[in-house]
C-alpha cells in the first residue's frame, strides 16, 4: 500500500490509537481487528432487535456513479448486516489507463462498520486485455491490505436478464477457467488467502474444468456466485442439488453465494426460470432444501447489487429475506452472517 493511501485509512480508523510510529505489518493488523470489532458490534446491535443481519458478500457498483452515502443509509433501515461492495472500473477507466480503483478505502473511510474491503471485480477489458497491468495492479493493492477477499470474477457470463431487455448483448464473456488467467486467478487467491467471487455459469462442459481447477489449486477459496443459477437447462443436464453436494464433500475450499433470482424470475434468452432452487409453487425444491440445511456453513447470503440496480436494494432485500425465511432459524443465521464471518476471519462468530 503506497503510504498516502495506509494514512488515509489510518486516520479514517484508528482513532485516538498512536500509530504513527508502528511498522506497516502491525497498522495493517490493527486496522483489521478494528475493522473486526466494529462489524461484530454492528451485527450484535441488529440481532438485540430481533432482526436477522446478513452479510451481503458479493455486489458491485461503478465506482464513478454509486451514491455511498445512500447505500449505507439503506443498509441502516434493512438491518443489512455489511456488504461486500466491490468496483467494477469502467471501460473509460481502462481508456485513460487506470487498472484499479480504490472504492473500498473511501467505503472503509466513511463507514467502517459497514463495508468489506473487498478488491475489484474482473470483467473485461480488464480480465481481456493488458491483463499484465490489471494483475500487478491488483495484487499491488491486495498484498498490504486490508482486504478481506477479492471481487468477482467473470470467466463464463451471458448477458444479464437487463442487458437482454436493453438489447446489450456484448456481454458474453467466455474465459476458459484452466486457461492463463483463470490460473492467475486461482493463484492469486492462494498466495494472499483471500477468498475469490467467480461468475461461472453453469454448462456441462464448464464442469470438469473447474473441478480441476479446484484440485490443483487446494489453497484458493472459491465463492461459486449464484447457486443453482441454470439459464439453460439443456445445457446443464448434469447439474442438481447431488452434483453440488459432491462437490461440496470433495472440495473443502469451494462455497457459493446465495444470490438468484426469486421463483418469478425468468431469464429472457431461454424462456426459463433459472433459480432452480424453487419449486413449481413458490417454496424451495425439497433437493436444494435439504442441500442448504445440510451444509449451512458453505452458503453465503448475496444481493448481487450491480451498477444498474443499486437503487434496488429494497427490492433485493425483501426477496433475499424471503428466501432466509424458508430455511430453519439456525439455518438462517448461519447462512446470513455466520458462514461469511467464519470465510473471512477463520473463526466462529460469538
Amino acid at each position: 500500500m503506497k503510504r498516502s493511501r495506509r494514512r488515509f485509512l489510518r486516520l479514517a480508523l484508528a482513532g485516538p490509537l498512536a500509530l504513527a510510529g508502528a511498522a506497516d505489518g502491525a497498522v495493517e493488523e490493527t486496522l483489521l481487528a478494528r475493522l473486526k470489532a466494529g462489524y461484530a458490534a454492528r451485527l450484535k446491535r441488529i440481532l438485540a432487535k430481533g432482526a436477522v443481519p446478513y452479510i451481503d458478500i458479493e455486489s458491485s457498483c461503478n465506482p464513478n456513479k454509486v451514491d455511498i452515502d445512500a447505500v449505507a443509509r439503506s443498509l441502516d433501515e434493512l438491518n443489512i448486516g455489511l456488504m461486500a461492495l466491490s468496483a467494477d472500473p469502467t471501460p473509460n477507466q481502462f481508456a485513460r489507463g487506470i487498472r484499479y480503483d480504490h472504492l473500498s478505502d473511501r467505503l472503509l473511510a466513511q463507514y467502517p462498520d459497514r463495508f468489506i474491503p473487498v478488491g475489484n471485480g474482473g470483467q473485461p477489458p480488464f480480465l481481456t486485455t493488458a491483463i499484465d497491468e490489471f494483475f500487478a495492479a491488483y495484487e499491488v493493492a491486495a498484498v498490504p491490505g486490508p482486504m478481506l477477499l477479492l471481487g468477482e470474477f467473470e470467466l463464463r457470463h451471458y448477458p444479464s436478464p437487463r442487458q437482454v431487455k436493453r438489447d446489450e448483448m456484448d456481454r458474453d464473456v467466455d474465459v476458459p477457467i484452466d486457461g492463463p488467467v483463470g490460473q492467475r486467478i486461482f493463484a492469486l487467491s492462494a498466495k494472499l488467502g483471500l477468498p475469490v467471487q467467480l461468475h461461472y455459469e453453469v454448462e456441462d462442459r464448464l464442469l470438469a474444468p473447474l473441478e480441476s481447477m479446484l484440485t490443483r489449486y487446494p489453497g484458493a477459496k472459491v465463492i461459486w456466485c449464484h447457486l443453482a443459477q441454470v439459464r439453460y437447462a439443456e445445457r446443464a443436464a448434469g447439474y442438481s442439488a447431488a452434483y453440488v453436494e459432491g462437490l461440496l464433500k470433495r472440495f473443502p475450499n469451494l462455497f457459493f453465494d446465495t444470490a438468484f433470482g426469486d421463483a418469478r424470475s425468468f431469464y429472457p434468452l431461454s424462456g426459463q426460470r433459472h433459480a432452480r432452487v424453487w419449486g413449481r409453487f413458490g417454496g424451495l425444491e425439497a433437493d436444494w432444501e435439504n442441500l442448504l440445511v445440510s451444509y449451512p456453513a458453505r452458503f453465503l447470503s448475496a444481493l448481487d447489487l450491480g451498477g444498474d440496480r443499486m437503487d434496488q436494494i429494497v427490492d433485493y432485500d425483501r426477496k433475499h429475506r424471503d428466501f432466509l425465511r424458508r430455511l430453519p432459524k439456525d439455518v438462517q443465521h448461519q447462512i446470513a452472517y455466520r458462514s461469511a464471518w467464519s470465510l473471512l476471519f477463520g473463526e466462529v462468530f460469538t
